[in-house]
């Protein structure tokens, strides 16, 4: 199973605001956890999931699951 928005919004979920490398362990740790394989890329795929599903970001598509705060700063809105 690649990387989805849930997997990424779960591993931020409850964590308040979090820097790119903080997002990265928690989403590692999760991978780990399930056995779910990263491609060599995951860490790409992982911001560019928060940019496509933040609402003020060009690229937005619904739905609207992260609030970015600044440079490598994100939220999970769930």
């Amino acid at each position: 199973m690649p990387l989805t928005t849930n997997i990424i919004a779960s591993a931020m979920h409850g964590k308040g605001r979090m820097y790119n490398v903080d997002i990265y362990l928690a989403v590692m740790s999760l991978t780990k956890k399930y056995g779910i394989k990263r491609s060599p890329h995951w860490k790409a795929t992982v911001r560019n999931t928060m940019q496509r599903h933040c609402k003020g970001n060009d690229k937005y598509i619904k739905p609207n699951l992260f609030i970015h705060h600044g440079r490598g700063v994100w939220e999970c809105r769930r």
